[in-house]
């Protein structure tokens, strides 16, 4: 269930003083809101913590931008959200690559490397951890054919859980609905019944989720390379419209964001906010938790998009490929997710250039 925040700030002279210095910092004459109202997607975890944090320090504000943020619970129903309409832009992870490869939306920026804290987990009396190594090249991975065939997985669709689940049984040469089931399941929802027995593996994308798995006894038969054998960035999609008709828009979200994301390079600012984020959206997670993800997924920047070897979109174009070799989309859409990739609204809005990933 989506529901908006609604950000009430009560600031103190000192807080003005600090957004006024922020508005000279963020104001550029070249770009100006339209005053219209930009609907964006986020979800109740990292990849939209600088999106939100954006918004409770007023940088939005402060650029004219009048913006609603609309929390969902993963990146499926944003899609279907970008699809109605009722979404201009949405902070999304994997599920981007459907979006993307429909020729609805522009993948615009990145947020943060989504397969970082990624592990698939699988409960401690299953076959498959008989076995090991079966892989060439990937001596701790478990698993084997016919020990994975029968297993249920628990997860949302359309999102970094099926992506990684799906990879790692295809390089058994298993297929979903077919050697093995995956059934759809809100993230939160599926940890529940995946630890109650109502399934056999869980793909944990968050530090939090693995710690729930291990306290549970479930054992961590592949990470993120291992399963998939490339990383994937989260990151942002707008409606081609919406880029076509408030470019202007566009770009000042990208600024106010990016000077969030800034900011969240501070430890305890990040830690601070993060564990507050997630413990008003029901996200379980520890105070430790929140500084080990710290540590190990920092927020991207306009100096790590600038740098020599980033190509904007390139885990976009890795996903869109699988997801071809395996039928999920058509071959001729991995070319719409290339011509998607669009890096023109971040480099005019943080004054740098950015390389987009193409097609070999």
């Amino acid at each position: 269930m989506k529901r908006t925040f609604k950000v009430f700030l009560a600031l103190t002279l000192a807080l003005t003083m600090v957004a006024a210095l922020g508005a000279v910092a963020l104001a550029d004459d070249d770009f100006t809101a339209s005053g219209e109202t930009l609907n964006v997607g986020v979800q109740s975890n990292i990849i939209s913590i600088p999106t939100v944090y954006a918004e409770e320090q007023g940088y939005y504000e402060e650029l004219g931008l009048d913006v609603n943020l609309i929390v969902f619970p993963n990146g499926s129903p944003e899609n279907e959200g970008l699809a109605a309409e009722q979404l201009d832009v949405a902070s999304n992870g994997l599920a981007s690559v459907y979006s993307m490869a429909s020729g609805l939306c522009d993948w615009i920026g990145e947020s943060d490397n989504g397969s970082a804290t990624l592990s698939i987990y699988m409960q401690p009396d299953c076959d498959a951890l008989n076995y090991k190594g079966e892989i060439e090249g990937k001596p701790e991975m478990y698993g084997s054919a016919e020990s994975l065939k029968g297993l249920r997985v628990l997860g949302p669709t359309s999102t970094m859980e099926q992506w990684a689940a799906a990879s790692y049984f295809a390089q058994f040469g298993l297929e979903a609905g077919v050697d093995y089931e995956y059934l759809n399941m809100d993230r939160a929802a599926a940890a529940q019944a995946v630890i109650t027995g109502e399934g056999d593996v869980f793909v944990a994308t968050d530090v939090d989720y693995a710690n729930m798995m291990e306290e549970n006894g479930f054992v961590k038969v592949a990470d993120a390379y291992d399963a998939t054998d490339t990383n994937f960035n989260n990151g942002f999609l707008v409606r081609k419209d919406i880029l076509e008709d408030r470019y202007d828009d566009v770009v000042l979200f990208l600024r106010a964001m990016y000077k969030a994301a800034e900011d969240l390079q501070d430890p305890e600012i990040r830690n601070e906010f993060a564990y507050k984020f997630y413990s008003e959206n029901g996200k379980p997670a520890t105070e430790e938790d929140v500084a080990y993800e710290t540590e190990i997924r920092p927020f991207l920047t306009g100096k790590d998009m600038e740098a020599e070897d980033f190509r904007l979109g390139s885990g976009a174009l890795q996903v869109g490929d699988f997801f071809a070799s395996i039928g999920t989309i058509e071959e001729d859409q991995v070319a719409m997710i290339e011509e998607a990739i669009n890096p023109g609204p971040v480099m005019d809005a943080l004054g740098i250039e950015v390389q987009a990933a193409a097609l070999d």
